[in-house]
C-alpha cells in the first residue's frame, strides 16, 4: 500500500488524523519544501490520455438538469484535453446545455499583487495590506474555462474580491447585483452570489476534479446562516480597492481566517460522507471524473451532520 492509499485509509478511521497531518504540514511547510523532489514533470500522461467525446459528458449532465437550471461548474481543463475542444468551445457547449432560460456560473478565483506567499499566510498580518481587485484584469487562478466564460460577451462578474463568480444567462445580473452590500460583507454571506445560487436551486457540477475539494457552496452554510464560531474568531478584515471599468470603490470585507481551511477542515471525511450519503453523484466518462451535487441537498446534509458536530466539517483538537 503506497503512502497515498495509506493516508486515505487512515483518514476514514478518524477525521482527527487528517487534522493532525494538516497541522504537521502547515507548521513545517518551509522545511518540507527544502526536501521537495527535483524530478521534472513530464507530459507522458498527456500522450496516454484517452479520447473523450464531450457529447457523452453533456448527455450525462442533462439527466440532472431541468429547464432553466442554474449550473455552477468547477473544472479542470487539463482533464478535458482528450475532448480536443478549446476552453471557449467547452464553454459554448455548456452554455448550450443551460439553454436560453438557464444560467451558467463559474468561480473566477484571483491572485492579488502583494499577497503573502501561501506558506506564509498563517504568520502574516494583513491589517495594513490594501490589495487591488480589477474585475477584468486581476489574474484568474481557477482555470481556463472560468477565464473563457468571464471573457465571453454578455458575461457578468462579481465585484467581490474573494471567491468571485462569473456567469451568463437570465440570472447573471441579479446574482452579482448586491455582493458588496453591507458594512463588511463576506464572500458567501447573505448578499453573496453563492447564497443567491443556493436560493435559486443551483446544480453544482465537477468536470475532471475532486468536487469534494472544490465545494465553495459549503461556505454558505458557515457565513449566511447561524454559525457557532464567533465573528471575531472566524473572520479577519481585508481592505480592497475594487475597479470595474469606470466603477471604483475602497471596501473592507470579511475573509475567513486562513487557519480554518488550512488546519481544521477534514476534506477526506467530507468526501467520504458525501459519497456514503449518495448525494454526490459520480461517473467516470472516458477518463474524466464527472460529478453532480444539488445545493439544497448539500445544505440538508450539513444540517444533519452539524447536529453531532456543530462545526462540521471543521474539527478542533
Amino acid at each position: 500500500m503506497n503512502l497515498s492509499k495509506l493516508y486515505s485509509h487512515l483518514v476514514t478511521v478518524s477525521p482527527y488524523f487528517e487534522i493532525l497531518v494538516r497541522n504537521l504540514y502547515w507548521h513545517n511547510v518551509g522545511l518540507l519544501k527544502k526536501f521537495k523532489s527535483s524530478v521534472a514533470l513530464t507530459d507522458t500522461y498527456v500522450k496516454d490520455r484517452p479520447t473523450c467525446d464531450f457529447a457523452d459528458i453533456l448527455d450525462y449532465l442533462s439527466r440532472h438538469l431541468s429547464k432553466g437550471s442554474l449550473m455552477i461548474v468547477h473544472s479542470s481543463y487539463d482533464a478535458l484535453g482528450g475532448t480536443g475542444l478549446s476552453p471557449e468551445e467547452v464553454v459554448e457547449k455548456l452554455v448550450e446545455l443551460a439553454g436560453e432560460t438557464g444560467t451558467l456560473a463559474m468561480p473566477v478565483i484571483r491572485k492579488f499583487k502583494g499577497e503573502p506567499k501561501y506558506e506564509d499566510i498563517l504568520k502574516t498580518n494583513t491589517d495594513d495590506l490594501v490589495c487591488t481587485y480589477n474585475v477584468n484584469k486581476t489574474c484568474v487562478t481557477s482555470g481556463f474555462l472560468p477565464y473563457a466564460l468571464m471573457k465571453r460577451e454578455g458575461s457578468i462578474t462579481s465585484r467581490f474580491p474573494f471567491n468571485p463568480m462569473t456567469a451568463t444567462g437570465p440570472l447573471a445580473k441579479d446574482m452579482m447585483e448586491h455582493n458588496l452590500d453591507g458594512d463588511c460583507p463576506s464572500p458567501h454571506g447573505p448578499h453573496s452570489s453563492w447564497k443567491f445560487c443556493l436560493d435559486h436551486g443551483a446544480v453544482i457540477i465537477g468536470l475532471g476534479i475532486d468536487l469534494a475539494h472544490h465545494i465553495t457552496m459549503l461556505h454558505v452554510g458557515e457565513e449566511a446562516f447561524e454559525w457557532p464560531v464567533s465573528e471575531e474568531k472566524w473572520y479577519r478584515r481585508r481592505k480592497f480597492r475594487i475597479i470595474d471599468g469606470d466603477y471604483e470603490i475602497e471596501k473592507t470585507v470579511h475573509e475567513r481566517k486562513p487557519k480554518w481551511g488550512m488546519l481544521h477542515i477534514a476534506e477526506k471525511t467530507l468526501a467520504n460522507d458525501l459519497r456514503k450519503s449518495g448525494i454526490l453523484k459520480e461517473r467516470m466518462i472516458d477518463g474524466v471524473n464527472v460529478t453532480v451535487l444539488y445545493a439544497h441537498e448539500l445544505m440538508d446534509f450539513l444540517r444533519v451532520k452539524r447536529r453531532k458536530n456543530p462545526t462540521y466539517p471543521y474539527f478542533l483538537c
